[in-house]
């Protein structure tokens, strides 16, 4: 292991490790432009030179690997004058439209100016100029203006998708990002190539103008799009989601994710249900909110237990681990049968994207085989539906089709528990709105059996109702169930009790799962989660965080 000296400190580094990275170990901070952490080192920025003593200039710390006995210096008066020299280079055709740039806020580029420079500029003749706001694709616009050519996105398209629509034409100030003709970046990762760009040149269509950042909510969560269950962040205004953007775990996503999984969150924007259903008293259907429907359906419960009527309840693979285990627990309570819900499989690819379109199959596989063991697929409940006097289906996000409603139908008296319209509440007597995934406290189990909690990122409407506490109220027993769940309806609590129910979790604590998450082979059952997607130390994500919510210190003096 090769021993380094960087500022005065000494380190033990593995071998073949740069410089950058070992600075980062013993905290000291290497500007960038051109580096980002999940891409090929390209070195062609230079902002990252620092000195070595017995070397003859500069070197990229991004590229250069330590040595034993190597004595670097990263904040010397070469190393200084260089960066600084480099800043203007780079701000000799670059616009001052930091008021209008939608980078402005959490922009590498303003923030090295300020921490690196914060020199006048010499500029004497009329600045190169450039395209500005050009379409790339469907969902990215270009201003070639801003860009440093870091080329970033180029790598992006050239090693992670392995699309290649984006190169650089031209050469010295000239040079330019584009796409080739007759090609655009249309790509299922497109929208990636906003998030890497250091600066305001590559800016979203959906986002560009919209928000300020500094006027966003962030707030960690999970994609609940397919079984990957990528890590991302929400952005959001007056409980409006602006943005997705991923958010880094080595575990499950690495640095990206699919654009698909970025509009995650339109339909519940658009098409969330807020109010339910219930008859009337003529037996017309009259609006309503949870706490109504709920009342009717205990009704329905009641009288069921009272005749001895079977009742049947459907759960959908896109429940959160709570809300599954508490529905679980209240079915093996009524003695009712347990189908599980799955939606129909979508497309996927060779890098995130998977076809299994349930974000919790495998949680719900492991939890309900627990404490609904009379567990069954959605499609035997066909065989039998006539022999069931009462059918509940918790559905948030639209699992069953038209065909599953058809089959419901000979079964007198449906409810339906969801988030979204579709068949299958037009077709139930009464519609209890359900909070969606993403406001409220949950936890979640990709295919790898990765756990992750979803952080709540927006505020609930008080019409609607969280599952688990839907299935609190329909409990019939006082004593067992409605003083586990009744009292104690935090997510926190509830997962506590799967982890002493369900062995996959096993040892499992809400605060120890994070903002990482941890596999279920933490004194789990299950298998591990897949080797983690890039080789990246968790001490990297600074290098995509944005700035407004980093701590911003000036390196030197004014």
């Amino acid at each position: 292991m090769p021993k380094v000296t960087i500022d005065g400190r000494e380190i033990e580094v593995a071998p073949k490790t740069t410089i950058l990275r070992a600075a980062k170990q013993v905290g000291v901070d290497i500007p960038v432009f051109c580096y980002h952490p999940g891409l090929s080192i390209a070195a062609n920025c230079r902002m990252c030179l620092v000195e070595i003593e017995k070397w003859p200039k500069p070197q990229p710390a991004c590229y250069t690997e330590v040595g034993d006995g190597m004595v670097i210096h990263t904040a010397t008066a070469k190393v200084k004058a260089t960066q600084e020299a480099v800043l203007e280079f780079i701000l000799l055709n670059h616009p001052v439209d930091c008021p209008v740039c939608d980078q402005a806020g959490e922009c590498v580029l303003q923030e090295h100016y300020v921490t690196y420079s914060a020199k006048a500029s010499r500029l004497s003749h009329t600045k190169t100029g450039k395209p500005k706001a050009k379409p790339l694709g469907p969902t990215v616009v270009l201003d070639a203006e801003r860009c440093i050519v870091c080329t970033r996105c180029v790598r992006f398209c050239e090693e992670v998708t392995k699309t290649n629509e984006l190169t650089v034409e031209d050469r010295g100030e000239h040079a330019e990002i584009t796409t080739p003709e007759g090609v655009e970046l249309d790509n299922p990762y497109s929208l990636n190539v906003v998030d890497i760009c250091p600066v305001g040149a590559l800016t979203s269509r959906q986002f560009r103008f919209q928000r300020r950042v500094w006027f966003l909510d962030t707030k960690p969560s999970v994609c609940t799009g397919c079984a990957r269950g990528c890590a991302l962040r929400v952005d959001s205004h007056a409980n409006k989601v602006e943005r997705v953007v991923p958010r880094y775990n080595p575990d499950v996503n690495g640095y990206w994710m699919c654009d698909a999984g970025r509009r995650s969150l339109d339909d519940l924007r658009d098409r969330g249900l807020s109010t339910g259903r219930t008859p009337g008293p003529n037996g017309d259907a009259r609006p309503c909110n949870a706490q109504d429907g709920l009342r009717v359906v205990a009704g329905w419960l009641q009288q069921a237990r009272l005749e001895d009527a079977k009742v049947a309840i459907a759960l959908s693979a896109s429940l959160g681990n709570e809300d599954l285990y508490a529905w679980g627990r209240l079915a093996k309570e009524m003695g009712a049968d347990v189908y599980l819900l799955r939606k129909a499989p979508g497309q996927g690819d060779a890098l995130l994207r998977l076809a299994d379109q349930d974000c919790n199959l495998t949680g719900a596989q492991a939890i309900l085989a627990q404490v609904a063991p009379n567990l069954a697929d959605a499609a035997q409940l066909a065989d039998g539906a006539d022999t069931y006097a009462i059918a509940l289906v918790v559905d948030p996000d639209g699992a069953a089709d038209a065909s599953f409603a058809e089959t419901l139908h000979c079964v007198e008296r449906r409810a339906v528990f969801t988030c979204l319209p579709g068949p299958l509440a037009d077709s139930a007597q009464v519609v209890v709105p359900l909070t969606p995934l993403h406001q409220r406290e949950a936890t979640i189990t990709n295919e790898n059996g990765w756990v992750q909690r979803i952080g709540q990122p927006l505020k609930a409407a008080v019409t609607t109702v969280a599952p688990h506490v839907a299935a609190a109220a329909l409990a019939p027993s006082a004593v067992e169930l409605l003083l586990d769940f009744g009292e104690k309806t935090r997510p926190a609590d509830i997962f506590g009790r799967v982890a002493a129910a369900v062995p996959a979790f096993k040892h499992l604590t809400y605060g120890e799962i994070g903002d990482l998450g941890r596999g279920l082979t933490h004194g789990g059952d299950l298998t591990a989660a897949r080797p983690r997607v890039d080789g990246t130390p968790q001490w990297e994500p600074d290098t995509v965080t944005p700035s407004y919510q980093r701590p911003f210190q000036l390196r030197r003096g004014a």
